[in-house]
C-alpha cells in the first residue's frame, strides 16, 4: 500500500472528531481549528478519502451538515460482540468504593481505620468490595500500636483508573484548585 502523510489539518479534525461524543458543526470545527471554510473543506475531504480509500474499520460522514466518525456498518456485528463481551468485565464501583479507593492511592499503605476517620464513615463493605475486585490489597500489617492490615492498590488499579503511576492523582488541594477556574 502507498501511504500518502496526512495533513497537519486533517490530523486535527480526526483527533478533535474522535473525542467528540456528538457530530460537530463545520462552525465548531472552523472557530476551534482557527480556519476558514475552503481549509475545511479541503481537509475534510482528505480525511473522508483517506478513511475511504484504505479500508478502515471508520470513515467519515456528514449527518444534517454535522460531522462524526462513525463505524462502517459492516462492522457492527464485530463492534456489537466486543460490546457484549467489554460489559462484562466493566467495574462499576460506588461512591463510597471510589472515596475509599481514593483515600487507599493517596495515603497509602493505610489501614480501614484510617480510611473511616478520613471518610468519617464505616469503609468496611467498599473495602472489601475493592479486594473482591482485586483494585486494593493487603500489604502486611501496622506495627505500632493495635496492630492492623495495611491496603495498597494494585496493577489492576491503575489499569482500571486508565494511570500509569500513582502520582499522576491529583491531590485534593489540586482539585479544589481546577474547580476554582
Amino acid at each position: 500500500m502507498n501511504y500518502s502523510p496526512m495533513s497537519e489539518l486533517s490530523r486535527r479534525i480526526e483527533a478533535l472528531l474522535f473525542v467528540s461524543p456528538s457530530p460537530v458543526t463545520e462552525r465548531e470545527l472552523r472557530d476551534s481549528l482557527g480556519v476558514n471554510a475552503r481549509e475545511l473543506r479541503k481537509a475534510l475531504d482528505e480525511l473522508s478519502e483517506i478513511f475511504d480509500g484504505e479500508n478502515h474499520g471508520v470513515h467519515l460522514r456528514n449527518i444534517a451538515g454535522d460531522w462524526v466518525i462513525e463505524t462502517r456498518p459492516e462492522m457492527s456485528e464485530t463492534v456489537e460482540n466486543f460490546r457484549n463481551s467489554a460489559g462484562k468485565k466493566r467495574i462499576r464501583l460506588s461512591k463510597a468504593a471510589i472515596e475509599t479507593a481514593a483515600v487507599i492511592a493517596k495515603k497509602q499503605p493505610v489501614t480501614r481505620s484510617e480510611i473511616d476517620e478520613i471518610r468519617g464513615v464505616n469503609s468496611a463493605s467498599p473495602l472489601e468490595k475493592l479486594l473482591e475486585l482485586g483494585l486494593v490489597k493487603t500489604a502486611g500489617r501496622k506495627k505500632q500500636g493495635r496492630p492492623s492490615l495495611l491496603y495498597v492498590t494494585t496493577v489492576k488499579f491503575l489499569e482500571v483508573f486508565g494511570i500509569n503511576d500513582i502520582d499522576e492523582i491529583p491531590s485534593p488541594d489540586e482539585i479544589n484548585e481546577e474547580e476554582n477556574f
